[in-house]
């Protein structure tokens, strides 16, 4: 039992957990494997789990992984933001530069860059957490409760429902553009 006390009394107990799984464990797999095809895409989506962990865990649980109020974000906060977006730029740049060398289109490179980059950050640091609050908000109403659900289990799986639905826009409008300026050989730069 006292084991147990000692792992709850960890500050930021869950970040580290966050970030051993999904940041440290998940990527050295993929690299060791060298399935860089999944890595590439898998980086960016690091943002749409870390912003529906935070803001489905709100405010016990994963407060310090991807803080979005800049005003109340501690050193760890900023830090583990500021991480979490870097592997997320490295995934988009390393798609942007495979898909521009394997077509041999820096075109299709940079839309490709483009539309993962509008997904990724725009779209997931603002849509995501204003959709998952808006969830809660219509949960909440439905069972005519102002209590607080039981694990906020209901905002983890509309922030997973969500993030799905991000990256199958995502996948689609990759695979439009690429059809089209294949098709018609559009060339930008």
């Amino acid at each position: 039992m006292q084991f147990i006390n000692l792992c709850l009394s960890i500050p930021n107990l869950d970040t580290i957990i966050f970030y051993l799984i999904f940041v440290i464990t998940i990527p050295a797999y993929l690299f060791a494997s060298s399935d860089f095809e999944s890595l590439k895409y898998y980086l960016p989506a690091l943002v749409m789990a870390a912003v529906t962990l935070t803001e489905s865990g709100k405010p016990d649980l994963f407060t310090n992984l991807y803080p979005t109020d800049c005003s109340v974000t501690t050193f760890s906060g900023f830090l583990s933001t500021n991480l979490i977006n870097g592997l997320a730029i490295v995934g988009i740049l390393m798609q942007a530069l495979v898909i521009s060398s394997a077509t041999s289109s820096i075109t299709l490179g940079l839309v490709s860059g483009l539309i993962t980059f509008a997904i990724t950050f725009p779209m997931a640091q603002q849509i995501l957490p204003f959709f998952i609050r808006e969830v809660d908000d219509l949960t909440k109403t439905i069972f005519r409760t102002n209590l607080h659900l039981i694990g906020n289990w209901h905002m983890y799986i509309a922030g997973l429902i969500f993030s799905i639905f991000l990256l199958g826009v995502q996948y689609v409008m990759l695979i439009g553009f690429t059809k089209y300026i294949l098709s018609t050989g559009m060339k930008l730069i």
